[in-house]
């Protein structure tokens, strides 16, 4: 039985995410099927409510991903993310820069679905460029996903921590990789070699970083810049100082993420009613700020994931699978693709395979190897997948095609997921041989 419960609620999930339910109830409807198909349900179920919901593991995650959401609010309602688009279009005179940090900076918002923000800029962007619709598609994706293999306020990086207890350190390097991977194959599928003339060609004389002779002048260029940087700094500032928090001092993550959240609120560009302003940014930002659904995304798939490792057909299959190359192939790279692919969701993905792959890498000796090439993997299968939500929103507003699309992002993600396998077998040398 607990087997069948296991394949009844995976794929009770398969077919309510399909449907457009929301992962995180369809989540916790697979989990209350896996503890009512197995012989200590109401153990599991207790265990896995308290690992999600009480333990402070499981509440920092919540809390973290609840002021997340609270941040990307604050920057939309404040007007950050507008102002960081327009100051860098203004100080950056190659189109081809303006296609990669536009997408890279909604990225920093970790908001499911934000891609459609920059949509409009890259339209606009790559048409001075001459890049098709399914190059814009393949821009705005990648461009905007590549840092997830490294962004540490990422919610799936977050709960693959969490579930797994492996530190962001071990994921900093490859992923760092990955990223690299993804952008460079990016840029040479999107971008022509050099950038179009933004001007008539024969007005003025141009350097390599697109700039005319005359914005090359040390007038032109500190007075623009005298106006430009601090918009930007100001903007940047919550992703800044919630950086330095989580990563330079021992504050914890949730109150990192609450320091931004403040920063968000009061720091105010120049020329604006202050109080009236940080009153503004407190009620549409902060109070209405929590978006609900992606809590209850990463706690529903949080409870499915503890309640998995808790289940008693994890015990069995431990007891009666080797570990072994084709083991930890099978549930460390393959299932966590197929997932991924399958769900249109990274988090999804990681909450169901993770608890599968554990028990057969608790005894090796360097086993967090194998949690970040699960979560590499799983995150090849999501940036191609035809449910996922940032892919589908930028086709349809850009009026691409899903297919063309389609064959374009499987260039960079497959690249990604080879260089994935170099290092899962890097790793499955080292601990099995």
């Amino acid at each position: 039985m607990p087997y069948v419960g296991l394949a009844v609620g995976t794929g009770l999930l398969l077919i309510a995410v399909r449907h457009k339910v929301n992962v995180g109830l369809a989540a916790t409807i697979a989990a209350l099927v896996v503890t009512a198909m197995s012989g200590n349900g109401i153990a599991m179920l207790a265990g896995a409510l308290h690992d999600t919901f009480i333990d402070p593991n499981g509440l920092t995650l919540l809390v973290s991903i609840a002021l997340i959401t609270m941040l990307g609010s604050v920057m939309r309602t404040s007007g950050a993310t507008d102002a960081l688009a327009q100051g860098i279009r203004s100080l950056v005179k190659d189109d081809r820069w303006v296609v990669f940090l536009i997408p890279s900076l909604m990225g920093f918002l970790s908001v499911p679905g934000a891609a459609v923000f920059s949509a409009p800029v890259i339209d606009s962007v790559g048409d001075a460029l001459d890049m098709s619709r399914e190059q814009k598609v393949t821009a705005n994706i990648m461009f905007r996903h590549a840092w997830y293999y490294i962004y540490p306020l990422s919610t799936t990086l977050l709960l693959t921590q969490q579930v797994s207890g492996v530190p962001y350190s071990a994921f900093a390097l490859p992923g760092s990789i990955a990223c690299i991977i993804v952008i460079l194959s990016t840029a040479k599928l999107v971008f022509p070699q050099e950038a179009p003339p933004m001007e008539p060609s024969g007005t003025h004389s141009r350097t390599a970083f697109g700039l005319d002779a005359q914005s090359r002048l040390p007038s032109a260029v500190i007075s623009r810049a005298r106006t430009t940087f601090p918009m930007i700094l100001i903007s940047i500032a919550p992703i800044i100082v919630v950086l330095l928090f989580a990563l330079a001092t021992p504050v914890s993550f949730p109150l990192a993420v609450a320091f931004s959240v403040a920063t968000g609120v009061f720091v105010v560009q120049p020329g604006k009613p202050y109080w009236q302003e940080v009153n503004r940014r407190f009620r549409e930002g902060v109070v209405r700020g929590i978006d609900w659904p992606v809590v209850a995304t990463v706690a529903g798939t949080v409870l499915l994931g503890k309640t998995v490792a808790n289940s008693p057909a994890l015990d069995i299959a431990s007891a009666s699978m080797q570990t072994s190359p084709a083991s930890l192939l099978l549930f460390g790279i393959a299932m966590p693709i197929a997932a991924a692919f399958v769900l249109g969701s990274h988090t999804a993905a990681v909450a169901i395979t993770a608890p599968l792959l554990l028990p057969l890498i608790a005894d090796l000796p360097t086993p967090f190897g194998f949690v970040v090439a699960l979560f590499m993997s799983s995150f090849s299968g999501y940036l191609v997948s035809p449910a996922h939500v940032c892919l589908t929103a930028t086709t349809q507003y850009l009026g691409a095609d899903l297919g063309e699309s389609w064959r374009l992002l499987i260039i960079p993600s497959g690249l990604s997921l080879l260089f994935t396998l170099a290092y899962w077998g890097w790793n499955a040398l080292f601990n099995l041989m």
